[in-house]
C-alpha cells in the first residue's frame, strides 16, 4: 500500500473499530502484519486446538501455521491435504469443535458487518456456530463503505482472484465477473453476512491491518 492509502485507513478506523464494538465484536487495529501476527499467537493459550479457514492473510501474508505448532498447540488445516480428499473433509469438519478458529473475511462493510463467501460451507459455519473463539484478521484493503458493497466485493474480486490462483475451469475465470454458474468447480455455495457477533461464538474478536493483505 501507498503511504497516503495509509494515512486515508487510519482516517477511517475509529468509527470501523467502534462499528464492530456495536455488534459486539471485540476489534482490534495494528499498522503492520507483524504486529498483528504477534498479537494472534499472544491470544491462543497452550493446549488449546485451533482451526485455520480458507485464508492466504493467514498462511501467507503473516505465515502463522507453523508458528502455532511451534507453541505446542493442534492445528487442523485442510490446506495441507489438497491431495487426499478424505483427509481434507475431515480436517474441515474437525473446525467446528476447536478452541479457536482463525479466519479471514472477504470484505468488511464501515458499518461493521463482516461478510464471507465459501464452497464447502467450513468456514462459514465455523465463523457463525462451533468454536469457542473466533478471530478474523483482515488487511485494510478489505474494508468497504456498505454492505451492498461488501457482497459485490466478495463475488466479483476475492472470489474471481481465488478461482484464477487455482485455475479453475468457471465462467469467471474468462470473464473476471460472477455470474452464479453451475460449474463443478464453482467456489462460491454459502454467502454469510454477519450483522453482530453470533450468540453461540463466546468471543468474537476482528483483527483490522493497515496492509494489503489476501484477496
Amino acid at each position: 500500500m501507498q503511504e497516503i492509502d495509509k494515512i486515508y485507513f487510519r482516517k477511517k478506523i475509529t468509527s470501523v473499530l467502534d462499528a464492530l464494538k456495536k455488534k459486539k465484536f471485540t476489534a482490534h487495529f495494528f499498522e503492520t502484519p507483524a504486529e498483528a501476527k504477534r498479537f494472534l499467537l499472544e491470544q491462543i493459550k497452550p493446549g488449546e486446538t485451533v482451526g485455520i479457514g480458507g485464508s492466504v492473510t493467514l498462511r501467507e501474508t503473516l505465515q502463522i501455521v507453523q508458528e502455532i505448532r511451534k507453541k505446542g498447540n493442534t492445528v487442523y488445516d485442510h490446506w495441507e491435504a489438497d491431495n487426499d480428499p478424505q483427509l481434507r473433509i475431515e480436517l474441515k469438519r474437525r473446525h467446528r469443535g476447536v478452541d479457536v478458529f482463525l479466519s479471514s473475511a472477504n470484505a468488511i462493510a464501515a458499518d461493521g458487518t463482516l461478510v464471507n463467501l465459501d464452497g464447502g460451507g467450513n468456514r462459514v459455519a465455523s465463523l457463525c456456530s462451533g468454536p469457542k473463539r473466533v478471530i478474523v484478521v483482515a488487511g485494510a484493503n478489505k474494508l468497504v463503505d456498505s454492505v451492498d458493497e461488501a457482497i459485490r466485493r466478495t463475488r466479483n474480486r476475492a472470489a474471481v482472484q481465488r478461482v484464477l490462483r487455482s485455475q479453475y475451469k468457471t465462467p469467471c475465470e474468462v470473464t473476471g465477473v460472477c455470474s452464479d454458474c453451475h460449474s463443478p468447480q464453482r467456489i462460491c455455495a454459502a454467502l454469510l453476512i454477519l450483522m453482530q457477533k453470533p450468540a453461540d461464538i463466546d468471543e468474537f474478536a476482528v483483527v483490522l491491518v493497515n496492509e494489503e493483505m489476501g484477496y
